[in-house]
C-alpha cells in the first residue's frame, strides 16, 4: 500500500536489485484503488529493472501518475542457480513538484504464440500495435531472452508511409538498453507500430541453453519472449472540480 492521500506524479524512478545473481527482472505496477490488478495492462506498469536497463527519467513536464490510495505491486522474477539465495530489492521515486503537462504511459507490441525451431539460426517473429488516439513516443525498450539477435520498430502511418524508428542489430540480453528519441515522435491515430525480431536457436549461439529443442514463450531465461515496449505521452486531462457539499 502507498497510503498516498493525494495523486502523485513520478518523474524519475530507479530499481536496485538486491541480488543480481538471481534477479532476472523486477517490474513495479500500480493497482488503482477499487480496481482489479491486471499486469497485462501496460498502462499500469510504473517502472522496471532488467540487466543493463537504465533508471527511469523523464524530461521536465512529463511524469507517470499514481492515483491516491493506489497499491504498488512488485513482480519479482528469479532464476535459480543451484544455491540458496536471499534478495531485498529496492525502488526509489522522485516526485514532480507540480502536475505535469504530459502523462507518460507504457505500451507494447507483443507476440505470445511463436515457436522457434530447434537449430534455427535466424528465426523471424513479428508483432504490432495500432494507436487508438494521437500519441507521442518518447522511449523504446525491446525485450527478448538469450536467443535474441536483433529487433526493429517500424512506424506505418495511416497514409501508408513507413519509417524505421529503431533498429537494434546486436541485441544483448545482459545489456537491455532503453532508447530515447532526441525529441518526441508524434504518431496520429491509426498508426501501426510494427516490430520484427530474429532469434538464433542454433549451436553457434554460445548463450543457447539447448539448441536441440524448439522454444516457445515462457518466463524463464531458457524460454523466450518477444516484446516491443514503448513509452508514449498524452496531454494531462484537467482536474474536474468536485461539487461543493451543502453549506460550503
Amino acid at each position: 500500500p502507498t497510503n498516498f492521500t493525494e495523486d502523485k506524479w513520478i518523474e524519475a524512478a530507479e530499481i536496485r536489485p538486491g541480488n543480481r545473481g538471481v534477479v532476472h527482472h523486477v517490474i513495479v505496477f500500480v493497482q488503482e484503488p477499487g480496481k482489479p490488478f491486471n499486469q497485462g495492462n501496460g498502462n499500469s506498469l510504473l517502472t522496471g529493472f532488467a540487466p543493463g536497463e537504465q533508471p527511469l527519467r523523464f524530461e521536465p513536464g512529463i511524469a507517470k501518475k499514481v492515483p491516491a490510495g493506489s497499491t504498488f505491486v512488485f513482480q519479482m522474477h528469479y532464476t535459480t542457480n543451484g544455491k540458496a539465495a536471499t534478495d531485498r530489492s529496492q525502488v526509489g521515486f522522485r516526485y514532480a513538484k507540480e502536475t505535469p503537462k504530459m502523462q507518460a504511459l507504457t505500451g507494447n507490441s507483443i507476440n505470445f504464440s511463436f515457436r522457434i525451431p530447434a537449430g534455427e539460426p535466424n528465426h523471424e517473429v513479428k508483432s504490432s500495435f495500432t494507436a487508438k488516439r494521437d500519441i507521442e513516443i518518447v522511449g523504446f525498450m525491446p525485450h527478448m531472452h538469450v536467443r535474441g539477435k536483433d529487433f526493429k520498430y517500424t512506424f506505418i502511418y495511416p497514409d501508408g508511409r513507413e519509417e524505421v524508428a529503431l533498429s537494434v542489430p546486436r541485441y544483448d540480453f545482459n545489456w537491455q538498453l532503453g532508447y530515447e528519441p532526441a525529441k518526441p515522435i508524434r504518431l496520429p491515430e491509426g498508426t501501426k507500430i510494427a516490430c520484427v525480431a530474429h532469434y538464433d536457436n542454433s549451436p553457434n549461439n554460445k548463450y543457447n541453453p539447448d539448441p536441440t529443442k524448439d522454444v516457445k514463450w515462457g518466463d524463464q531465461t531458457w524460454e523466450e519472449m518477444m516484446i516491443g515496449w514503448f513509452t508514449y505521452i498524452v496531454p494531462v486531462e484537467p482536474a474536474v472540480a468536485k461539487p461543493a457539499a451543502a453549506g460550503e
